[in-house]
């Protein structure tokens, strides 16, 4: 059968989530052909053990960030795939997302990419706060603006991502490629379905850091991306690119 979605997960070190969200995407209930790539950016823990059980193709991507780990993935996807889906690694997905992405796209012509609501995996009263906050202003972008399509749920016409360019290594390079697509036609965030992510970079960032990211969202749409990189450096911000914000 002719691979119709490629799904892609880029990785580094993420041996404690990884076998759990390729769990989700290998048991997917759908009759749509579909491939699972595992695009590593040089995991040492175990990331890659894990990935040759689940996977039908694990790359080596030595190009560091997560912009360019999914973007090695695009590149190395089956020719005959017309739609990309990336998920992160700590993202666990319901059984019928593909279905529904494979029927949005069939249904809606129009339609280029979308992304999807979410909830944490861990539920203290301010990972809830955050969920909430989060998934609003993703709402609130899609009805005021152009969606935003969070790096960590991601579905996009294949022939789409490399007219705009695909994922670049730049800070906010999801923000960075959500804007670009958008040049091109319809972009969409659907709350009605949740994926789960891990509330790790939560832990790490707290709520504050958490807001302060999503002000960083809306800068990213009003302001080149690289030059917001260039001046995170200058000011001694932490990198972005390296698998850390709310993705």
């Amino acid at each position: 059968m002719v691979t119709e979605i490629s799904v892609i997960v880029p990785a580094l070190n993420e041996a404690k989530y990884l076998e759990a969200t390729l769990e989700s995407i290998a048991n997917q209930n759908t009759n749509v052909p579909y491939e699972l790539i595992v695009s590593d950016n040089g995991s040492t823990d175990g990331s890659l053990d894990i990935a040759k059980e689940y996977t039908d193709m694990v790359l080596q991507c030595e190009e560091r960030g997560i912009g360019p780990a999914r973007h090695f993935g695009a590149v190395n996807a089956s020719e005959n795939s017309r739609f990309f889906i990336f998920i992160d690694a700590d993202t666990i997905i319901p059984g019928y997302y593909l279905s529904y992405t494979y029927e949005m796209f069939k249904t809606k012509p129009d339609l280029l990419a979308f992304s999807t609501g979410f909830r944490f995996s861990e539920q203290s009263e301010q990972i809830k706060l955050a969920e909430s906050v989060a998934n609003k202003y993703f709402v609130m972008r899609d009805k005021l603006r152009s969606a935003t399509l969070p790096g960590f749920n991601t579905a996009v016409r294949r022939d789409a991502y490399f007219k705009c360019g695909g994922y670049q290594n730049v800070l906010l390079e999801d923000v960075d490629f959500s804007r670009r697509i958008d040049k091109l036609g319809t972009v969409r965030f659907f709350p009605h379905v949740k994926v789960v992510n891990s509330s790790r970079r939560l832990d790490a960032m707290g709520l504050l850091g958490t807001l302060y990211y999503y002000s960083q969202l809306d800068l990213g749409w009003e302001l080149n991306s690289t030059w917001i990189d260039k001046l995170a450096k200058k000011l001694g911000i932490a990198d972005l690119r390296e698998y850390i914000g709310i993705r």
